[in-house]
């Protein structure tokens, strides 16, 4: 896992524990319990609330049991706290999945929860176990570790695969804000080729659908990062194929994206046809009605991209690709490692953009405006150069002064997001685009 060798300012993930806790309560009835100390759940729920007001769930943020270890567990042990926890838990909660996660004080420490765990079982619910300090990776990671344990401690294996189930990962909860509004569009698109479709995290699904997961054929990873090691583990363990693509924004990429899919499982290519055409033309019926506003208000412009790995290339795709807007950066603000960067620069060379925009990995803040500043002659004493005017920044709310240095309007659109509350908004697909086209027109009408 990559670890950044400098401080970051106000960087844009938690510690592998967040992440998995906001992928746990997005699960179906699933509890996460904590075993650390008294701040790490509480702080970490405020932390992923930033995703747009990402609230409790089933029994997430405020509600996660925690075993609060305190100085007496540091020096002792906390294993019989755990064990009190658990008796506790089981007694007043209700879930159909429960998952232990250690902190980063019980894993320094050496406290054993599996054996505490299984020295218990059979537990009333099933129970998984996780190594969770955070100090062990960042929030994306913790929700690739997740799935993959899922697949090798819960879903159990099936030798009859169903050609027509697909189960879709990449996108996580909270630190990829519009999560359910992106995968229910991607569901909704690819049922209409016939698919069933799991995603696990909308609202729509049970523990039926993880307890299945090993029944499909495909395993659809929307993400160049994460989620990727999960779906070679369940090719390893569980005899599922893969499929690793971009996030699909808008007509262009999401018609790419389905026949990816469709040739991959094998769909009925007329069926294929006949749901894009209809698909496509119902878009760009909507973007049609948008034209008299889009030139009478010379909507065309430069644009910063700030957002993780997942959503900087796809939404910088999208600017480019469909409204003829001109990206000159895109700033990915993960905490990568090299081989990883390099993943997401090769997608970047075989993306066709008019005008090649600059690639830049920086996690943080500071980093990202003083690179706009610093390297753009409109900030340099020079009368003859080509300024970023107008200017458009997506990123996260924390951009918001990056667009007041560049003297234009700016759209939240990764994390953090404070300053909107996402409920079912999403931007990926056919509806995803017209969407996110609506938001940059508002915004920019908004900010004349």
């Amino acid at each position: 896992m990559p670890r950044c060798e400098k401080p970051v300012e106000r960087p844009r993930y938690s510690c592998m524990l967040g992440g998995v806790l906001a992928t746990a309560g997005a699960l179906p009835k699933t509890i996460p319990i904590v075993h650390g100390a008294q701040g790490c759940g509480g702080s970490l729920s405020q932390a992923f609330a930033l995703g747009g007001a990402y609230g409790t769930g089933y029994a997430g943020n405020s509600a996660i049991p925690s075993t609060n270890i305190a100085e007496s567990e540091v020096i002792f042990g906390g294993e019989d706290k755990l064990r009190e926890e658990l008796k506790g838990v089981f007694e007043v909660m209700k879930g159909d999945l429960f998952v232990v996660t250690t902190a980063c004080m019980t894993d320094i420490i050496g406290d054993d929860a599996k054996a505490v765990i299984d020295g218990m079982a059979p537990f009333p619910s099933p129970v998984l176990f996780l190594e969770t300090g955070g100090f062990k990776g960042n929030s994306y990671y913790g929700y690739g570790r997740l799935i993959e344990e899922l697949f090798l401690q819960y879903i159990p294996k099936s030798e009859e695969k169903d050609p027509k189930t697909v189960n879709l990962f990449g996108l996580v909860p909270a630190y990829d804000p519009f999560f359910r509004g992106d995968l229910d569009e991607i569901k909704r698109v690819l049922r209409r080729i016939g698919l069933n479709v799991n995603t696990f995290l909308t609202n729509d699904q049970t523990q039926e659908n993880l307890l299945g997961a090993g029944k499909a054929s495909l395993n659809i990873v929307v993400s160049r990062l994460y989620g990727v090691d999960a779906a070679k583990t369940a090719k390893e363990t569980h005899g599922v194929d893969y499929l690793v693509t971009d996030l699909p924004i808008g007509a262009v990429a999401t018609n790419a994206f389905v026949r990816l899919v469709a040739e991959k499982i094998g769909a009925d290519e007329r069926i294929v046809d006949a749901v894009l055409a209809e698909e496509t033309k119902n878009y760009y019926t909507y973007v049609d009605r948008c034209t008299d506003l889009i030139a009478d208000t010379d909507f065309q412009n430069y644009a910063v991209v700030v957002a993780n790995g997942t959503e900087a290339l796809p939404y910088a795709k999208y600017l480019d690709n469909e409204i003829g807007w001109i990206p000159t950066h895109i700033f990915v603000t993960d905490d990568l490692d090299e081989e990883q960067r390099a993943v997401i620069a090769r997608e970047f060379e075989r993306i066709a953009f008019e005008n090649r925009p600059e690639l830049i990995f920086e996690p943080d803040t500071y980093r990202i405006q003083q690179y706009i500043e610093q390297g753009t002659p409109q900030f340099v004493a020079d009368q003859y150069y080509e300024t970023i005017s107008p200017a458009f920044v997506l990123g996260s709310t924390i951009e918001r002064r990056l667009a007041e240095v560049l003297n234009g309007p700016f759209l939240s659109v990764s994390f953090p997001i404070i300053n909107r509350i996402v409920v079912n908004r999403g931007y990926a697909g056919f509806r995803g685009g017209l969407t996110l086209l609506e938001d940059l027109i508002s915004a920019q009408l908004t900010a004349r």
